[in-house]
């Protein structure tokens, strides 16, 4: 896979000890470990597709010219994922190279939240307030808030489907304009065979704090 660091912050974690079996943050204490997959063949992929927990979220179609940017995963290595995030390149709405990261996550993970740079963990159950976004996951139509205290270099939509949140963060905060239109999204772990992914360089913003 790769290298393991805090889901909250990107903090390098502490490995388990024979005293101490669980991972920790310095700041966080004890978490999951964030695994950034250090290549993205077809193995790997299929052993996050057999191993997560929830769903690993591609969209369907792939926008015109973007590529995959890379993979990570939150859980026990070297299985059973509990969140996962697919990281997307490619041309921007308005000019320029845009990337996405869309996240699926149990609640209480924190990584959407870290990569949005918000304090919200979830999205508002029950809120008054219109959705201002959809996306079909799975065919089903799938409403999202827009995250307002992001930082500036990016924008975050939240929701939830197929019942674990789904976080879709975009820089810059012009690239999300696309999650406005008919987004539709599939789960890898459904598809029997996966589709050809061309990938470029891996991003750097996959470790929190980039």
């Amino acid at each position: 896979m790769g290298f393991s660091w805090c889901p909250r912050c990107g903090t390098d974690l502490v490995a388990p000890t024979e005293s101490d079996k669980a991972w920790r943050c310095p700041r966080h204490g004890h978490t999951l470990p964030l695994t950034i997959l250090a290549q993205l063949d077809d193995s790997a992929i299929r052993h996050v597709c057999k191993h997560a927990e929830v769903p690993l979220w591609l969209p369907d179609p792939m926008p015109l010219g973007w590529t995959l940017a890379g993979m990570a995963t939150v859980g026990e290595p070297p299985d059973r994922f509990r969140a996962t995030v697919v990281s997307l390149r490619g041309p921007a709405p308005l000019g320029g190279i845009g990337e996405w990261l869309v996240v699926a996550e149990e609640p209480g993970i924190g990584l959407g939240a870290s990569y949005a740079g918000t304090l919200l963990t979830a999205p508002p159950p029950g809120s008054r307030e219109v959705p201002s976004a959809r996306v079909h996951a799975l065919g089903h139509p799938t409403p999202l808030w827009p995250v307002q205290d992001t930082l500036a270099d990016r924008s975050a939509y939240v929701g939830e489907a197929a019942g674990v949140w789904l976080w879709l963060v975009s820089f810059p905060a012009d690239a999300g304009y696309a999650v406005l239109e008919d987004l539709a999204v599939t789960d890898l772990r459904s598809q029997q065979y996966l589709p050809l992914l061309e990938a470029g360089e891996l991003s750097q913003r996959l470790r929190p704090g980039y």
